[in-house]
């Protein structure tokens, strides 16, 4: 009787064995790595892009006012060649009229003022043409693209392979600044408005 006992015992911890464990832990894993290098990107004029006093009898009153394209080079300088991207943040978020473009503050909290959108040009790697790439998660989809929207991680590629970052020490491009002001009819103008544009450029290493 002993015996039956401890065997149908045995039988009865292990069927239930799996259900506790199952019920009673979880997994956490915390990974990734320390790079020995470091990239540093920077902006000619300090990334500081002023367009002056703006008459508003000067803007159109039923459609967008361009203001004149100007002109920031990017350069980014590494320890040695590192395989890098810049994620295009907007500091303004919701304060363009679209999703693709770069806004340029409110007025009065509720009215959007305009928008700007970053082309990328001119791309230069440790002294050889390359091509402007972006990503929407850094990670996959790295296709070739001139127009850097907010959110998008940013690369330069090979002429001959566009679908993935290439390792740089010395990169340099110009970024094509494209700005306009939404109609003045929508816009409360009776006191100066400041265009409030705050874009940042944020290193990530791949």
């Amino acid at each position: 009787m002993k015996k039956y006992l401890a065997a149908l015992s045995a039988t009865a911890l292990v069927s239930i064995a799996p259900h506790a464990m199952a019920a009673s832990s979880a997994d956490l894993a915390v990974t990734g790595s320390i790079t020995p290098t470091a990239c540093t990107p920077s902006l000619s004029g300090n990334g500081n892009v002023d367009y002056g006093k703006i008459s508003s009898k000067d803007l159109s009153l039923d459609n967008n006012t361009e203001l004149e394209q100007r002109t920031v080079f990017l350069t980014v300088n590494c320890d040695a060649a590192t395989r890098f991207a810049l994620q295009g943040i907007d500091n303004r978020l919701g304060s363009s009229n679209t999703v693709s473009a770069f806004g340029l503050g409110k007025i009065n909290g509720t009215q959007n003022l305009g928008r700007y959108m970053l082309g990328m040009a001119s791309a230069v790697a440790d002294g050889v043409a390359v091509q402007p790439i972006k990503s929407k998660d850094g990670q996959t989809d790295w296709h070739g693209h001139i127009f850097w929207m907010p959110g998008d991680y940013a690369s330069v590629a090979s002429t001959a392979d566009l679908t993935q970052p290439i390792l740089v020490k010395d990169m340099d491009m110009e970024l094509l600044i494209g700005t306009l002001i939404y109609p003045a009819r929508g816009l409360d103008l009776t006191n100066e408005v400041n265009i409030d544009g705050s874009a940042t450029l944020e290193m990530k290493y791949l």
